[in-house]
């Protein structure tokens, strides 16, 4: 649990039901950067690893996605300052952020297969022989798909809120009176077990980004999730009445009791919906916790 005078933000990450079966790893991830004050920016990362058997490192690829996105996303609004125009803020996330964010996590990958060498079981699904590390020559996709992940990101700071992502997964905006709305688009061409993700080519031009100034108003809740969750339900409307429930529970019980039960009852809709691993960070107003 994260907690600074403005915002309350909790992380949990559970292995699906599919998951707990097979023996396979969650290859979900989330990280948080709490704000050491009321005026500093908070930062929430998740990131769902694709699991598949070409992509056999994606529960690595998804915990260097949720750190790097942290790491990059944080240097980039310091770099700008508190109050940077809306219009530059706007810029440097559509077109720097993520170039910036695909550099580390593939710098990031590069170093994970130096320590740790493919071998040929390991690229058994491949035609090719395992690639390897060699001075000045980059790795071929197949070395990126193999820890292929997507990422959902969300940053506040007191003039801004910046929404990101790169293929499947959900952001909701829960207001006061109870009403929840997604700040960005959802990509339907993602619903087929398909998606874009950070080993895709082409991946820096494909993120979606909002950049909402805090004077227009801002969410009660925001909640980040893998897709698993929202394939849980049959439609957005049931979906969406998990982020005003949620909402509800964090006012009336508060986050300590929201943090210890979230963990079971994301398991419980893993087994009774998508069996998928599931993983969410939600990010509550303090104020409107009172």
């Amino acid at each position: 649990m994260v907690k600074s005078s403005i915002w309350t933000a909790r992380g949990v990450s559970v292995r699906g039901a599919a998951h707990e079966r097979s023996g396979q790893k969650n290859q979900d991830a989330v990280r948080l950067k709490e704000p050491a004050g009321a005026n500093d920016f908070l930062l929430l990362a998740v990131s769902d690893g694709h699991g598949s058997m070409r992509s056999f490192r994606s529960d690595r690829g998804s915990v260097m996605a949720a750190e790097c996105s942290l790491r990059v996303l944080g240097q980039m609004v310091r770099r700008l300052g508190p109050d940077a125009p809306l219009s530059r803020v706007r810029h440097q996330a559509q077109y720097r952020w993520p170039q910036q964010l695909i550099e580390a996590w593939k710098s990031a990958v590069r170093a994970d297969v130096a320590l740790c060498p493919f071998t040929f079981l390991d690229f058994a699904a491949f035609p090719e022989a395992p690639p390897v590390i060699k001075p000045g020559v980059d790795l071929p996709p197949s070395a990126y798909l193999a820890y292929g992940a997507t990422l959902v990101v969300a940053a506040i700071t007191r003039n801004y809120i910046i929404y990101s992502q790169l293929g499947d997964g959900d952001i909701l905006a829960v207001w006061a009176d109870g009403s929840v709305a997604r700040p960005l688009p959802k990509q339907h061409e993602y619903m087929a077990n398909q998606t874009v993700s950070l080993c895709t080519e082409q991946a820096a031009t494909q993120f979606q980004v909002r950049v909402d100034p805090r004077r227009a108003g801002v969410p009660d809740l925001i909640m980040l999730s893998t897709d698993g969750y929202a394939n849980c339900f049959g439609t957005d409307e049931g979906f969406f009445r998990v982020g005003a429930d949620l909402l509800a529970y964090l006012r009336a019980d508060g986050i300590g009791y929201v943090g210890e039960n979230l963990g079971e009852w994301l398991r419980e809709s893993s087994r009774d919906g998508s069996g998928d691993d599931i993983t969410v960070g939600l990010v509550a107003r303090c104020r409107a916790l009172a």
